[in-house]
C-alpha cells in the first residue's frame, strides 16, 4: 500500500514526527510519500494518507485546512487518519499533568481542529494528538509569561514511543506486511 503522509508545520515539530510516522510506516512495509500539505499540489498517487498539522490557536494551518478543503472529494475514497500537534497530547504535555488535564478537557469541548464538514467529507477512521516542541522565540512576550506562569517548560515534549505506537496501530490498520 502506498501511503501519503502530510503536513503542515511552522517550526518543524509536525514536520518531524509526519518523518517519524513514514519511517515506521516504512518499517511495516508500507511504501511512503512523505510532503507538506500544499493545496496547490493537491494530494499525490496514494491507496491511503495520514495527515497532521500543527495546531495554533485551537484550529490546524491554514494550508493544511485548504489542502483537506480542495482534496476532500479524493481523500473521502481512501483510508484517512490524522494527527494533531500542539502543546498537549493524548500522553505527552509541555505542561504539568494536572494543567494538561484542564488542557485536554477543553480541547474535547471546543470541538475539531477541522471545520466539521471537512470531517465529515474526509471520514478519517481514526485522529491522534501529539505534543510537539516549543521555545520561547515561539511565543510573544505576554504569551511566554503566560506559558510560565501555567507552569510550561519549553523543548522537547514528544513521545516517540506514542509516535511509534500510533504509527504501528496505523499500519496494522491500513494492512501492514511485515514488522522491523
Amino acid at each position: 500500500m502506498q501511503i501519503f503522509v502530510g503536513y503542515a508545520s511552522t517550526h518543524g515539530s509536525t514536520r518531524h514526527i509526519a518523518e517519524r510516522i513514514a519511517g515506521r510506516l516504512q518499517s511495516y512495509g508500507h511504501r511512503t510519500v512523505l510532503g507538506p500539505l500544499e493545496p496547490a499540489a493537491g494530494l499525490p498517487d496514494c491507496d491511503a494518507a495520514v495527515l497532521g498539522s500543527a495546531v495554533h490557536d485551537g484550529r490546524w494551518l491554514p494550508e493544511a485546512v485548504e489542502f483537506v478543503r480542495r482534496g476532500a472529494r479524493a481523500l473521502a475514497g481512501r483510508p484517512v487518519r490524522l494527527f494533531s500537534v500542539s502543546l498537549v497530547g493524548e500522553r505527552s504535555s509541555a505542561f504539568p499533568p494536572v494543567v494538561a488535564r484542564c488542557l485536554r478537557r477543553l480541547r474535547a469541548r471546543s470541538g475539531p481542529e477541522l471545520p466539521a464538514d471537512l470531517l465529515a467529507a474526509v471520514a478519517p477512521g481514526g485522529r491522534h494528538d501529539f505534543a510537539g516542541t516549543v521555545a520561547p522565540e515561539h511565543w510573544p512576550a505576554t504569551g511566554r509569561l503566560v506559558f510560565r506562569l501555567m507552569g510550561g517548560r519549553y523543548g522537547e515534549c514528544t513521545d516517540w514511543d506514542e509516535v511509534d505506537a500510533w504509527a504501528a496501530a496505523v499500519a496494522a490498520e491500513f494492512g501492514a506486511t511485515s514488522d522491523s
